[in-house]
This record gives structure tokens, sequence and C-alpha cells, in this order.
């Protein structure tokens, strides 16, 4: 059902499950993906975003069409570490365990800016937020919950970062798709550790939806992608290969997020990558190849989110 059925609408959640879903915006992977597990009989879904008024036109179409789904807003803003620590524990008040978190990246491609954290802006929107928001809400994550984070597209023999530098020089050395790119494989690496570390009670996924055309690709002008693409063809890299897939709806995208959140069959393979709803051999990134790259990442995030983890 999700390998090959282009519509996943034909899953069936728990009527009880609690679902979280963070980065929820209109037109966009995140509110189709709310969609279906609204039409799944999913009994609520708690969602974060920076305005309740913006997501407005998602929760009224939600609740039109799914009359006993309970939609509760919390307000969380990516580029504040401060916003989702209250957030959680927001959540936590609400005295529910969640059966599933699913994180969605924030900003793609953005030009230099650091949030007001001092974080260059995709480290921090995409993948810092989340790593502070699930190790603070781990402990109202049911038995056999699951954690998905949205990621994106990359080669099978991609190496293991450093994770040296992640303010590129503080900016000079900076391209806005590495930038992105750089947030994506931090997404990969973390859900990996995150996994082993709570093997047997949290499942965790990262996966790519493929070409889908989402909000945060609007920020990309077609200047950055060939600027991107000379310095790729400088370097001797092949085309990258988002850039080689055929486009998906938003439907078919939604797969590889709702299979991480609900196959029973992936439980086995917890902090395994879903590529187009396929779990392929990542070489240099699988444990234990990428373990020293995945625990210095995770010692580098901890210790920049420790003000936040009380």
């Amino acid at each position: 059902m999700y390998r090959h059925s282009p519509n996943p609408r034909g899953i069936k959640t728990n009527l009880h499950r609690i679902v979280l879903i963070s980065g929820l915006r209109r037109g966009d992977l995140a509110a189709m993906t709310a969609d279906v597990l609204a039409h799944g009989g999913a009994g609520t879904i708690i969602y974060t975003g920076r305005s309740k008024h913006e997501l407005q036109p998602v929760i009224d179409h939600i609740n039109r069409k799914y009359k006993t789904v309970k939609m509760v807003f919390v307000t969380a803003d990516s580029g504040s570490l401060t916003s989702f620590r209250e957030a959680a524990h927001t959540i936590k008040k609400l005295g529910v365990s969640i059966d599933g978190f699913v994180g969605f990246p924030e900003v793609m491609a953005v030009p230099w800016s650091l949030t007001e954290d001092g974080f260059e802006s995709h480290f921090q929107r995409n993948y810092l937020c989340y790593f502070l928001l699930l190790n603070l809400l781990r402990d109202v994550m049911g038995p056999r919950s699951r954690a998905v984070l949205v990621t994106s597209s990359l080669r099978n023999e991609a190496p293991a970062p450093t994770w040296d530098d992640l303010g590129f020089e503080n900016g000079e050395n900076y391209h806005c798709l590495d930038g992105y790119s750089q947030s994506m494989l931090a997404i990969i690496l973390f859900i990996k550790s995150f996994a082993k570390k709570h093997s047997g009670s949290i499942a965790a996924f990262s996966a790519n939806p493929g070409n889908t055309k989402t909000n945060v690709q609007t920020y990309v002008g077609w200047e950055e992608v060939k600027s991107w693409l000379q310095r790729k063809k400088e370097a001797g890299e092949d085309l990258p290969v988002l850039l080689q897939q055929a486009p998906k709806s938003l439907c078919q995208g939604s797969g590889a997020v709702l299979r991480g959140l609900l196959d029973p069959e992936l439980e086995a393979q917890s902090g395994a990558f879903l590529d187009h709803c396929q779990t392929p051999k990542l070489p240099h990134l699988d444990f234990p190849a990428g373990e020293e790259s995945a625990e210095a990442l995770w010692k580098r995030s901890q210790k920049l989110v420790e003000p936040f983890l009380s």
C-alpha cells in the first residue's frame, strides 16, 4: 500500500491516535498529511505554527470534512528556541500521550541570515528546533510511538559531514542551497541517533517525499539554482538528485511521511531514511559508518540547546 499507491488515503489509523504536526502550512505537504490523517481516523491533531490566523483555512477545511477530529493549536516559531521550549511545555500541560510526531522543514534556500538565537537559519529552523522539541517531548510520547522528520533527496553515497563550520565562516562561504543541504543531512543523522537512543520505545524515521511543490520551495530563485549547479559542476559533482526526479503531487509525496508514521512493518528499521517510501542503503550515513558523525552532531546540538532544555 505504501510502496506503490500514489494515493495514501487508504490508510486507517487508530481512532484514539494523537498526532503532533509541526510546520503546518496552507496548501502544503504538511496540510495534505494532516488531511490524510484526519481521513484515516486520527482522534486529535495538535499543530504548531507562528499564528493560528495563518492556519485557519487548513483548520476550517478539516473541521468541515471530519467532524470528530479535535484540532489543538500551539504557538511555536522555529526561529526562536524559546518559543519551541514554551510550545513543549504547553503540549505537556495537555496531559496527553503523543502517538505520532511529524516535523516539516520551514525554509529552503533563503539568503544568509541568523536567527534570534544566533544560528544559521536553515540549521535552526529545519533541524535544531526539532532536536530541542523531540528531546523535550520524549517522555510524553506513548509506547510504540513514531517520530518522522521530513527531509530531502540525497545521493546514496553521500559522505558523512564533519559539522566543523555550521555557520559557513559567518556567511563568507555561504550558498543558500548548501545551507539547506546541511540541515537536511542533520535531520537524517539526528533521526538515526534518536532511534538508537530510544530503541524499543520510540521508532523514528527521516522521510524524503520526492519532488513535490511545497511552500518552502517558493523561496528558491533560478539564479540561485544556476549558481549552485555551477559550483557542483566545478567540483566535479553530478546533477543533484532532486532535479532528476519526476514531479509528484502533494498526495503522492505524503506517502513516505505516512509510511514512517504508520507502517508496522517498518518498526524493525527504526532510524531509516525513507526515499519514495523505500529504505535505501546509505553506506556512509547508516550506522556504524555514520555513527561518529551523528554522535558529533548530537553532542554539538545538545550543547547549543542546553539553555533551553529545562
